[in-house]
This record gives C-alpha cells, sequence and structure tokens, in this order.
C-alpha cells in the first residue's frame, strides 16, 4: 500500500463523526523580517491567511511577543506579568550515531549556557535503552507554589555535564530493530502530553539523528510512520507546542546521505510551527526559540466543518519583507473534548502548575472585608475572544479560585461564568481598563496563598495571578 493510500485510510477511520457547525482554528504565529528579526507591530490588516487556498477572515488577533507594555501595580493590586515560553529539549541518544551524540551534547551545554536565564528550560535524554532520563524534569501534578532556587545557566550545565557521564556504555541490542527504535522514540515523544498541562505556547527543541518516515522491517515488511508522526504533531499543535528539529544526520561525520530522517523532522516542524535546524546548530534552534517568543502572535479564523482530511494553511503579510511562520496545517473531523472538560482541565492543571498563565493579561485589585477578600479582577479585553456581531461584542469567561496552605494546594471554589456583552461605548472602556469582574473570596486563617484564574471559552486562553492573602 502507498504511503498516501495509508494516510487516507488512517484519516477516514480517525474520526467517525465530526461536527457540522464552524471551526475555530486557532494559530500561533512567529513574525520576523528579512534579517531574522522579530517583528512587534503587525496588526490585523497586515496578515493574509488561506486554507486550502481560499482565502479566511481573522477573527481573533493578538500580540503575545514578550514585549508587551507593563503598567506597574499599585499597593495591593497583582499581575501576571509575560514570561517567555517553556522549552523542553531532547538529547536523542537512542537514535544518535556515536560519533555526533558528543558534538550535540556539546552544543546543547555551550548554547544553554549562554543564556540569560533558564527558569523555564528542562533537558532530557532520550537515553541509551529508549528511557527518558531527565536533566532537568518538568513539573507534575504534585508541585506546588512553595519558592524553589531555580538554577542558574552554569547550574544547568553542570548538571547536564552530569547526567551525560551517568549514560556512557552501549546502547540497547533492541536499538537494531528499526521497528522498536521507533516505537520507543514515538513514546518518548509522548512527553508532549506533559507540556500539554502548562498553559501557552511552548517549545520541543529535539537534537537526534531521527528516524525515517518508511523503512524495512526485519521481517522484510514495510513500516510506515507518517500517520504517527501527525498524530503526534496535531497533538503537539493543540497544546500550542512547537517542535524546533536539529537533524544531527544531515551533515559530518555519520551523516545519513540519503536524507531519509530529514523528512521525518521536516514533518514535525512543519506540521507543529517549528524550525528544521542542519547538524551542530542547536545554539540557532535555542536562539530562534527566543526570536520567535519575541515575535509571537494568536489569531484563529473560522473554518468550515469537514471530514478527516489534512487541510493546509498559509499565513502571509500584506507587509514586504515579513515573514511569518505557523504550523502547515491540520486535520479536520477529530473528536473534541465538551466544552466544560476543556475548562476543568484547564483549572485543575493550572491549580497545580508553579508558573502563573499569561494567555490573559491581568491585574487583580484586593481589599479586605471583615467577612472576606475583595476582588476587582480586570482581564484585558485584547486578549479575550469577543465576537463582534452588529454593533455589540460577544464573549464568555470562567473564574476560579484556588486556595494553597504551605505552598500546597488545599481547594478551589466553584467557578463562576461572565458572560459579556459589550456594546462599542462599553469596548472602548474595557480597553481602558479591562474587563472588570467582582469576587469575594471567604479564606480561614490557614490559608497563605491564593490563584485568581479566568478561562476564556473562546479562545481556550487562560490568565492567572498568584497573591499573597498572609
Amino acid at each position: 500500500m502507498s504511503r498516501a493510500l495509508a494516510l487516507s485510510v488512517v484519516l477516514v477511520c480517525a474520526s467517525q463523526a465530526f461536527a457540522q457547525s464552524p471551526v475555530l482554528i486557532k494559530l500561533n504565529v512567529a513574525a520576523t523580517d528579512a534579517k531574522g528579526a522579530p517583528v512587534t507591530d503587525l496588526r490585523p490588516t497586515d496578515i493574509r491567511v488561506r486554507e486550502d487556498g481560499k482565502p479566511q477572515s481573522v477573527v481573533f488577533f493578538r500580540f503575545a511577543g514578550d514585549k508587551r507594555p507593563i503598567t506597574q501595580p499599585a499597593p495591593d493590586e497583582f499581575i501576571n506579568r509575560p514570561s517567555p515560553p517553556l522549552t523542553l529539549i531532547l538529547l536523542d541518544r537512542w537514535n544518535e550515531q556515536e560519533m555526533t551524540m558528543a558534538s550535540a551534547w556539546q552544543d546543547v551545554a555551550a548554547a544553554v549556557g549562554h543564556q540569560e536565564a533558564v527558569d523555564r528550560v528542562y533537558i532530557y535524554f532520550l537515553a541509551n535503552h529508549g528511557e527518558l532520563v531527565p536533566v532537568r524534569a518538568l513539573p507534575g501534578i504534585e508541585t506546588d507554589l512553595r519558592v524553589v532556587n531555580q538554577p542558574t545557566s552554569g547550574e544547568l550545565v553542570a548538571k547536564l555535564n552530569d547526567v551525560v557521564r551517568t549514560l556512557s556504555g552501549l546502547r540497547d541490542v533492541a536499538n537494531i530493530d528499526p521497528v522498536e527504535r521507533a516505537d520507543k522514540t514515538m513514546q518518548a515523544l509522548g512527553i508532549v502530553a506533559r507540556m500539554a498541562a502548562i498553559p501557552g505556547p511552548k517549545n520541543l527543541i529535539w537534537v537526534t539523528h531521527g528516524f525515517p518516515l518508511t523503512f524495512l522491517t526485519l521481517t522484510g515488511q514495510w513500516a510506515d510512520y507518517t500517520s504517527a508522526l501527525l498524530g503526534l504533531s496535531q497533538a503537539a499543535a493543540r497544546a500550542q507546542i512547537a517542535i524546533y528539529t536539529v537533524d544531527q544526520s544531515a551533515q559530518g561525520a555519520g551523516a545519513d546521505v540519503a536524507g531519509l530522517s530529514r523528512q521525518t523532522l521536516e514533518l514535525v516542524s512543519a506540521q507543529t510551527g517549528g524550525r528544521w535546524y542542519s547538524s551542530g546548530r542547536a545554539n540557532d534552534a535555542i536562539g530562534g526559540v527566543a526570536t520567535d517568543a519575541r515575535a509571537g502572535y494568536q489569531l484563529a479564523y473560522y473554518a468550515p466543518a469537514s471530514g478527516p482530511k489534512l487541510h493546509k494553511i498559509r499565513v502571509e503579510s500584506a507587509r514586504k519583507g515579513i515573514h511569518l511562520l505557523t504550523r502547515a496545517g491540520y486535520i479536520g473531523g477529530e473528536a473534541t473534548p465538551a466544552p466544560d472538560e476543556i475548562e476543568d482541565e484547564a483549572f485543575t492543571n493550572e491549580s497545580h502548575s508553579p508558573f502563573d498563565a499569561t494567555e490573559i493579561a491581568l491585574k487583580v485589585a484586593m481589599s479586605r472585608t471583615p467577612a472576606a477578600l475583595h476582588l476587582a479582577i480586570h482581564a484585558d479585553p485584547e486578549d479575550v475572544f469577543l465576537e463582534h456581531r452588529g454593533d455589540r461584542f460577544h464573549g464568555n469567561l470562567s473564574i476560579k479560585v484556588a486556595l494553597y496552605r504551605d505552598g500546597e494546594f488545599e481547594s478551589a471554589q466553584p467557578a463562576i461564568q461572565q458572560d459579556v456583552d459589550f456594546t462599542q461605548e462599553q469596548y472602548d472602556s474595557a480597553l481602558k481598563n479591562g474587563i472588570v469582574i467582582p469576587r469575594d473570596v471567604t479564606v480561614t486563617g490557614q490559608i497563605q496563598q491564593i490563584r485568581v484564574m479566568v478561562f476564556d471559552h473562546g479562545i481556550h486562553g487562560l490568565g492567572s495571578v498568584t497573591i499573597p492573602v498572609r
């Protein structure tokens, strides 16, 4: 069976039914100029979106870079400051040629060592037996809010070097089996599911020799991993994870002359909005992630509901010399969780996250009454999906407050719904003052912190602010 036919069969079987109403397609876009520098002043009118060659109307647009202006909070006011996206570096020893592994590790160590801050940088090895070995592990569901010392770049490099010394030795003989090699790689890349629990854009830098999309098994049969990699890429894109690949097999010692692995790496990068780099360019990949974060935008458009087919996306700028990077497409007709499930998962994950979520800029003014804390929550309307219908602006938010004792999650109050239905005058006022949501919170004497969380049902964006109350 040909690869194209096999993919068609998989896509047909992937979804038995799909919604008939239009689907909101959300994109993260990085804008750079002809010199590769970030472009931070684009407007919605500068953007052209096509799906399968047909123009689409952008219904949501926001600048998501890390140079947004910040107004300093007044006493008893708290804000969630913009921060760089989480970045996970996966050093792939399992697929790497022995002669290129050393250079890959040294490249990453040198690049990390030059970073000013590494508090959102996590590193793993895909090690000799196909297992994930953390250098600095992602936070898990047990995470609490107690302040811990974040590593310096030098400390993280030292830890990386220590782990490298423990991984010396030969790889598992199972690596000889190309199916075992590909399957264990796919299992390791399942780490995107753990990354998905952290809101907002994220990056995975995969430094690897890779494996081919199709290959002969030890029994002489053809194996095709195209659909599996497309599925992984779609899951990553939905979780706002861009995969940047550093193709250690592209050149130099141990090069893959036929370029068979390059197809794999280019596919996952293109389908998630990341970039492909050739051998020895881990430093460029880490720098590219930082540039793209400074040049980040989020936008959305409505697409007609479709069956399980791959739709191609192209985003261009009406301004000359601007390059826009986003994912190359999506598979239509995929089943999605119910809205309430999406909201519950977002609030649950954020209740245990070490980071405040910053997709929605928030300012919370706190005052005390004898019976409760009074919160005036201000959400930035430019970060919220307010659909313009006629002369009004419509949206829907959920607000939830989590309570913490000794830095550990204690409980959460029930979420409340906040429908937004603004006139033009009210919308203009909200642009100046925010969408104002009052909330009273009763806390016991044992609660030291609360986290205010705001979820946007339209774009599934999340903002949160952690506030000390003792």
